[in-house]
């Protein structure tokens, strides 16, 4: 599952130019610790390797001196590491103190640095800690070029500091040198990695030219994506640990690092996001580094040889497999990038970090001790000790995690099963997924196997505990659908910890094997459900339609902006900056003429309403949002045209229904058809707003117009938006609603419309002229009662417009934002719900004569168009008037009301257009048409209109 809400760009606040010096910084923090860890052992000696180290020599030392009189010093010799790990470290550390020191120096002593020099201290600990570090490395320097006969001032630190060790055992030294070596590998890689990573995330430009060139091939089929998924990883991984069975430390540890490894790389990608290429499968996702899909095909590729390993005892069969998992790594890499699933650099940072995590795993797998209770694995000793339990407890404390358990499982089932009864189940909005009967169905169905789940618990601890964790975890994804993802993840910890307590229990008294056995399960079993859980929630949440390869600009001084409200002379604009700042629109034309808004000064919420008007008629003008007299370079640049004063031909774009921070590939399609407007016909976002919060609205409205590819649009072309229902305030909602009046401030606060029909808190229905055209804009919602869809105002005002806009404009078009061919049937969420109303309007159509009116609609997730047939509800006839239905722009594809005379088509990434062909004449032509993202034309249908 991939949903993610839009973020800002966490190096949006540095110079990029210069953010490669920022690594050395951190690395310099970086050496200030490994400094203090390198002299902890020698200042304090309170380690116990470290005690043990220094006792062995130091007593060595003294005996020699006693029985022989000799110089004690070369007792100390005995502490001695090979040379190569003298010289590894001379190298390393050196390297680190001159790269630290470069970093402080660039940071804090320089001009611009990132940080200036307000920290001079922190500075000068920099340095002292690369001092500290360079000692250690001239030391070791020395005792590499001296050894095996260091100078003598240089013998106490073998027992002082960690470049001594505590003497080895004769024989065994090239395993010894293997391990220290594999360990040093270990280090390295994993060096390299974080360097390649942040060098990557922080500062992208220095490896453009290498993504660039390595860059440029075409996709393929395979689906090289796949290998980053949580079930191919746990399902690949829970093989191993079954082919491996035999040595435990091994199966369980590979388990953990690639379980861990996807924790951390969701985290890391959360927080720091990289774009995939723009023209691969994942374009619009920012998740690329590092890449996902080849991580995991490296931690395979290296754990695949090693489970061989342990399961023949054949280092042989281990490299012949070592040799084909590398060629296939190489082949999965060479394929990611040809693909263009994630940028070459990606490639390569998801490698370094995968190699490293298996060189260190194969370390720890070296040292013998945790092979005590391993049963022919290659590392075991002779004597095998057959203990049980993975983690010795007091069984006192046994006892009290056993009752805790039970209890909180306990209270668990019933604090939810209140809720269920008091406050309902969660289902979704929409009921796409599954109905709400089946929903709750499901759930109370969990509710009563999590039940099941503690008795079984109270004879059978292992299958209990599974069970426990997995109907946690199905419940979690349930109470996604309707709440926060804090919720979720309460719930699913609140049913964990038991499992948890169940299974440590468990573990005590049984073999390691055993519990390998049930970790592997339980993973599996978790990874199962998480998938089915991901797919359900992006069924209800996540991208119906392809993404948009539009990355997130910058945050310069502005959050988000969009236009609307433009007639031939003004337009307005909504800006959310900072609390407390001065705002200007500055709008310039085509000659260089400048606009410019009054100011305005900025509440808590940062939103800015501005308007300029003196402009020209159907002129394309460039704008910036000015915030403290500082004009915005990123998210605050866009334009807009102004609508003609008469007759001029043009397109409007049409489209509805979108998911919360929607980026699809849709925004494109519309911004690349070039509109003069963009008619919204609801369902902006489905937030389902339910609380009497503007803070709540207002970060709905944030989230959908941060979204890259929405915002790339509404910086460019301008809106005109009624709500529907999921963006009102919730499924099928009314004038009953709490949050009515809530919700008809923030639009007022956050939306660029035309002049509201209504005063201040009514509702927001409106209409406006472009050129011999009138646009009308229907509130379906906050209005609406059991017997009306409009209420009597917004009738009588619709009925108005409608007859003196057929009289005094060449073409009507009436967005309404529910679906007007329906079956007439009582209690029904459209039109058909309210034939009455329905037919008083028709019947006005039709005693006036109007002919020239054009429905758009939305809510119903298809396109489709009627040409007049269907759509005639008078008592008399003649009232039938063109429509087009124009959604979902990202949203699951459904068919509602018909029939329609072209046909509908269901499904997401859709949208429409109203093409006007106007020269003045007697005649108007209309074209409506629906389109798919990528290009597809699903209907088309045109008309001529005569002007009366």
């Amino acid at each position: 599952m991939n949903r993610r809400r839009v973020k800002e760009d966490w190096w949006a606040d540095a110079d990029v130019d210069r953010a490669q010096i920022f690594v050395p910084a951190i690395m310099g923090v970086g050496v200030l610790v490994s400094a203090v860890t390198l002299l902890r052992d020698a200042l304090h000696g309170r380690h116990r390797r470290g005690r043990d180290r220094r006792t062995t020599l130091e007593a060595r030392a003294a005996a020699q001196f006693t029985v022989t009189g000799a110089d004690p010093d070369r007792a100390l010799l005995a502490g001695l590491r090979p040379r190569v790990h003298y010289l590894l470290l001379a190298l390393t550390t050196g390297g680190l103190a001159v790269y630290g020191a470069r970093g402080a120096t660039k940071n804090y002593a320089q001009p611009a640095g990132l940080f200036g020099g307000e920290v001079g201290w922190l500075y000068a600990a920099l340095l002292l800690a690369a001092a500290a570090i360079a000692a250690v490395a001239v030391a070791s320097a020395v005792l590499a070029v001296t050894w095996p006969e260091p100078p003598r001032v240089l013998r106490p630190l073998l027992a002082r500091t960690p470049l001594g060790q505590v003497p080895q055992p004769a024989g065994g030294e090239r395993r010894r040198l293997a391990v220290l070596l594999l360990g040093w590998a270990a280090v390295l890689t994993g060096a390299a990695a974080a360097q390649f990573v942040f060098t990557t995330a922080g500062a992208p430009q220095l490896l453009d030219e290498f993504d660039d060139e390595v860059t440029g091939a075409s996709g393929t089929a395979l689906r090289w994506e796949l290998l980053g998924q949580v079930p191919v990883a746990v399902t690949v991984t829970a093989l191993l640990a079954l082919l491996a069975m035999r040595c435990p430390p091994f199966a369980l540890g590979q388990l953990a690092v690639v379980l861990g490894s996807l924790v951390l790389t969701t985290w890391f990608t959360d927080v720091v996001e990289r774009a995939h290429p723009p023209d691969g499968p994942l374009a619009g996702l920012t998740d690329s580094l590092p890449s996902g899909p080849v991580l995991q095909a490296t931690l395979i590729a290296g754990f695949l040889p090693l489970a061989v390993f342990v399961r023949t005892r054949r280092r042989r069969r281990a490299l012949a497999t070592l040799a084909i998992t590398g060629t296939a790594l190489l082949v999965v890499a060479a394929g990611t990038v040809r693909a263009r699933v994630s940028w070459p650099s990606d490639v390569v940072a998801g490698a370094l970090v995968g190699l490293g995590l298996v060189l260190a795993t194969w370390w720890a797998l070296e040292h013998r001790r945790l092979h005590e209770r391993c049963d022919g694995c290659p590392w075991a000793p002779a004597q095998r000790a057959d203990r049980l339990g993975l983690l010795p407890l007091d069984p006192s404390l046994l006892a009290g995690i056993r009752r805790a358990s039970r209890l909180g499982l306990a209270a668990v089932l019933v604090v939810l099963a209140g809720l269920a009864a008091v406050e309902g189940l969660p289902v979704s909005p929409e009921g796409e997924a599954m109905g709400p009967t089946t929903s709750r169905t499901v759930q109370l169905a969990l509710l009563g196997l999590a039940a099941v789940a503690w008795l079984v618990a109270l004879r059978w601890e292992a299958t209990g505990a599974a069970l426990v964790a997995v109907t946690g975890l199905a419940l979690a994804v349930f109470a996604a659908v309707a709440y926060q993802p804090w919720v979720s993840v309460l719930i699913a910890g609140a049913f964990l910890a038991p499992s948890v307590g169940l299974w440590l229990h468990w573990q005590h008294r049984r073999t390691l094997r055993s519990v390998t056995v049930l970790a592997v399960v339980t993973a599996t079993l978790l990874a199962g459900t998480y998938t089915a859980g991901a797919a359900v929630h992006d069924r209800l949440y996540g991208p119906a339609a392809p993404l948009s390869g539009q990355v997130a600009l910058p945050v310069d001084r502005v959050e988000w902006v969009w236009t609307g409200g433009v007639t031939d002379r003004s337009a307005r604009a909504v800006a959310q900056v900072g609390p407390g700042s001065e705002v200007r629109w500055l709008v310039t034309g085509p000659d260089g003429a400048q606009h410019r808004s009054p100011a305005v000064t900025t509440a808590d919420d940062g939103v800015a309403r501005l308007a300029v008007d003196g402009l020209t008629p159907a002129t394309r003008y460039r704008f910036a949002v000015v915030v403290d007299g500082v004009a915005d370079r990123a998210r605050g640049v866009g334009g807009f045209s102004t609508v003609p004063d008469g007759p001029a031909s043009f397109t409007l774009a049409v489209g509805g229904c979108a998911r919360t921070g929607s980026s699809g590939a849709v925004f494109d399609a519309i911004r690349a058809a070039d509109p003069l407007l963009y008619l919204q016909t609801g369902d902006l976002h489905y937030g389902n707003v339910t609380r009497t919060d503007a803070g709540v609205f207002g970060d709905r409205y944030a989230d959908t117009l941060s979204a890259p590819a929405q915002a790339a649009l509404y910086r460019q072309v301008p809106v005109a938006y009624v709500w529907g229902d999921h963006d009102y305030a919730g499924n099928d909602s009314d004038s009953t609603s709490p949050v009515r009046s809530t919700a008809r401030a923030a639009y007022r606060s956050h939306v660029p419309s035309h002049p509201l029909a209504e005063g201040r808190g009514g509702a927001i229905y409106h209409a406006f002229d472009v050129g011999r055209v009138r646009v009308l804009l229907t509130d379906t919602r906050s209005e609406r009662t059991e017997d009306s869809m409009l209420g009597a105002r917004q009738l009588a005002w619709l009925q108005d417009e409608l007859v003196r806009a057929s009289r005094e404009a060449a073409l009507v078009v009436w967005v309404n934002p529910d679906p007007w061919l329906a079956p007439a049937e009582p209690g029904r969420d459209d039109w058909g719900g309210f034939a009455a109303e329905r037919r008083e309007i028709a019947d006005v159509i039709a005693a006036h004569g109007i002919e020239d009116l054009v429905m758009v609609s939305g809510d119903a997730h298809m396109v489709a168009v009627d040409d007049g047939t269907n759509t005639d509800y008078s008592t008399g006839g003649g009232a039938g008037f063109p429509l087009l239905h124009a959604a979902a722009l990202d949203r699951p594809g459904s068919v509602k009301g018909g029939p329609y005379s072209e046909g509908a088509f269901p499904g997401a990434g859709q949208f429409g257009t109203v093409d006007v062909e106007d020269d003045g004449g007697p005649t108007i032509g209309v074209e409506l048409t629906g389109r798919t993202w990528d290009g597809e034309v699903l209907v088309s249908w045109s008309t001529t209109v005569a002007v009366d």
